[in-house]
Order: structure tokens, then C-alpha cells, then sequence
């Protein structure tokens, strides 16, 4: 088998490997809208706008807590959901999704399944989270994203790109790589000769 062929071979392997984000429905937001998750909301609110880690849409989770008007020293934290019931598939390992937070507010996701699987999203920079869902396999479970203030004013949480994969992502993208650099070498290389 030539190098060609291995390296085309590579290539296809990752990519079939790649997530299809069947599982989760409109997980990008790329509708627009909150199609397919379901939205609950206390003293915030949730949209869709432009923009995210993929450039087209992100589920904006906005907070807005307050103080009583009786009792001064009474703090009121927002809390907005969304969530949406999905089936775990029995290739699938993991629940991976970009999030960040701005202001004072904190973005959990929950998988409230078995052992109750979460992960707290503090930091300001747009980054991608993982939770294991594999002991959920061939089982319906909920993914929740809750945003909660901590301070009186407008305090936001975004949320982009929900998937289930099998794979994690750096390795697929690694042999996609090494798959594209092994038949340009080889090209290279041909033509040096």
C-alpha cells in the first residue's frame, strides 16, 4: 500500500470518528432560537444571538438578580435554565460544549443521571468543557445549563456547540492532521526527486 493511500486512509478514519451532533438537537442554536431545549427562567432571561466559538449563534443566559424593596439586605439571585432530555448512544463517551461567563455569574452544567455529573464554568475566555456521560449509555438523560448571579445588575452566561461524542476531539483532529501531513510529504517528496 502506498504512503498516499495510508495517508488518505488516516484521514477518512478521523473524520468518520468525528462527532455527527445528531443527539443533540439544534445544540449549536444554529436556528436562532431555543428549538428543541427547554427554557426556564427566574428574574433573567434566555436568547439566541449571533456569534460563539462557531460564528453563526450561542444561547445567551442572561441574570439580572435584585434587592428586595422591603428588606434592603435581601439579595434575590437570577436563575435561568435550558435544558433538553437526549439519548445516550452506545458509541458515546462524552458531552463536550464551549462556555464562558461575564460578570458575576456562574454557568453550571448537570447531568442529573446516576452519580449527578457537573462542571462549574467561572472564567471569561470561551473555552470547551467535557462531562463523561459513558455510564449513561443506551439511557435518556437530561444536559441542564443553569446560570446564577451573584450580585444586583445584568450578569450573563453563554453557552455553544452542545455534542456527544465517542472520541475526545483533540485525537481526531490529531490524526486528521497527521493523515494531511503524511500525503503532502509524500507529494513534497515526489517532487523533489
Amino acid at each position: 500500500m502506498e504512503m498516499r493511500q495510508i495517508g488518505w486512509m488516516c484521514v477518512l478514519v478521523a473524520l468518520l470518528a468525528c462527532p455527527g451532533w445528531a443527539d443533540i438537537i439544534n445544540g449549536s442554536f444554529e436556528t436562532g432560537d431555543f428549538t428543541g431545549w427547554h427554557v426556564d427562567e427566574v428574574l433573567g432571561f434566555a436568547q439566541v444571538v449571533p456569534g460563539g466559538t462557531d460564528g453563526v449563534s450561542m444561547g445567551q443566559l442572561t441574570c439580572e438578580g435584585t434587592y428586595s424593596v422591603n428588606d434592603p439586605d435581601l439579595f434575590v439571585p437570577a436563575l435561568v435554565a435550558v435544558w433538553q432530555s437526549v439519548d445516550v448512544q452506545a458509541g458515546d463517551s462524552w458531552l463536550l460544549f464551549d462556555a464562558w461567563v461575564d460578570g458575576n455569574v456562574t454557568l453550571q452544567a448537570v447531568i442529573p443521571w446516576g452519580e449527578w455529573v457537573e462542571v462549574t464554568v467561572t472564567c471569561a475566555t470561551p473555552s470547551t468543557y467535557a462531562l463523561p456521560v459513558w455510564q449513561a449509555q443506551g439511557n435518556s438523560i437530561n444536559v441542564d445549563f443553569r446560570a446564577r448571579d451573584y450580585d444586583i445588575g445584568t450578569n450573563v452566561a453563554y453557552v455553544d456547540n452542545v455534542r456527544l461524542t465517542g472520541v475526545p476531539e483533540p485525537a481526531g483532529s490529531a490524526m486528521v492532521a497527521v493523515g494531511l501531513s503524511g500525503v503532502l510529504g509524500l507529494r513534497c517528496w515526489r517532487r523533489g526527486r
